[in-house]
């Protein structure tokens, strides 16, 4: 590692939990003082959905339950002379499901290359995350009790800085190739588009040529020159295989082996912030996910080491 000093102090700074509004107080950022609106039949939320993001912040970080939290931000707000009202642990998981984010960027690099036009590799991977226990539908489903716990699967799209660009709680039952389309970006300028063969597609291959973008996904071992029309690219990449004798001359030519990264960033999320879901509701489990990846690209920006090989 070239940058241990930098990279030491970006590790501390993960740990520097600190809170800046540079417009107001932060009573009038976090509470709706006027929950009622002349003229609109019912009551908004007391809690703004910046306040519900911070508490939900603390909730996936620290992995503690929800009566901590609640806990937690109200002596917070104690030990700063601030009279911060917190909603009960109740009252934040109904606010959890109904949270309306999205996935930030803070990286000062990223933001350069968009800005003069530059365009971006996407990787795209899958893992499984558990949570809580399986319960009736289990049964309903196999006939038997649950002796192990359910799943929901995680897909993750990244670049190769390791910034998340989009992520996507779904159940087991979403394959990876769905999830896929769910999560590649529509606003980003794409280059390459790098995933295993989980993902291939004769058709998804061609969409994506048709939009500029180059798909790094090789193709089954059994594939086969097929010679029509609307089958050029796979011809091209599978005639290519034929050609080299090897699926290794295909990774090399395209840089195939940039998918690792998605990989460590799936054991990174797992071994830094957990592998198993907080929250029950399918609803409340998409926000977390973007509540982690939120978490991901601020840790980025704080800084990342910087490695060469040595042998």
């Amino acid at each position: 590692m070239t940058n241990c000093h930098e990279y030491n102090q970006s590790l501390k700074k993960r740990g520097q939990i600190s809170l800046y509004f540079p417009d107001g107080d932060l009573l009038s950022q976090f509470i709706n003082a006027s929950p009622y609106t002349r003229g609109v039949s019912g009551r908004t939320s007391s809690y703004r959905a910046p306040y519900v993001e911070l508490i939900y912040t603390f909730y996936r970080l620290f992995s503690w339950g929800m009566r901590q939290i609640a806990g937690y931000v109200q002596d917070y707000w104690k030990t700063l002379g601030l009279d911060i009202p917190v909603p009960s642990y109740g009252h934040l998981s109904d606010l959890f499901s109904k949270l309306d984010i999205t996935v930030k960027q803070r990286c000062k690099r990223l933001a350069r290359r968009l800005a003069i036009g530059e365009n971006v590799t996407v990787i795209i991977d899958s893992t499984g995350l558990s949570f809580d226990r399986a319960s009736q539908w289990y049964e309903e489903k196999y006939g038997k009790k649950a002796a192990r716990t359910p799943w929901r699967k995680m897909h993750l799209a990244i670049d190769p800085d390791m910034n998340i660009h989009a992520i996507e709680i779904t159940g087991t039952d979403v394959s990876d190739s769905e999830g896929m389309d769910r999560i590649l970006p529509t606003d980003l300028p794409i280059d390459r588009v790098i995933a295993d063969g989980a993902y291939y597609s004769i058709e998804r291959g061609e969409a994506l040529s048709d939009r500029g973008i180059v798909a790094v996904i090789p193709p089954p071992s059994h594939a086969v020159v097929h010679g029509d029309e609307n089958t050029k690219l796979h011809d091209q990449v599978v005639q290519y295989i034929l050609d080299q004798g090897s699926i290794y001359a295909f990774h090399k030519k395209y840089g195939y082996g940039l998918r690792a990264l998605v990989e460590a960033q799936i054991s990174r999320i797992k071994r830094c912030i957990g592998s198993k879901l907080l929250t029950q509701k399918l609803e409340s489990q998409k926000c977390e996910g973007i509540v982690i990846a939120n978490i991901i690209n601020l840790w980025n920006s704080f800084g990342r080491p910087v490695s060469v090989k040595n042998a």
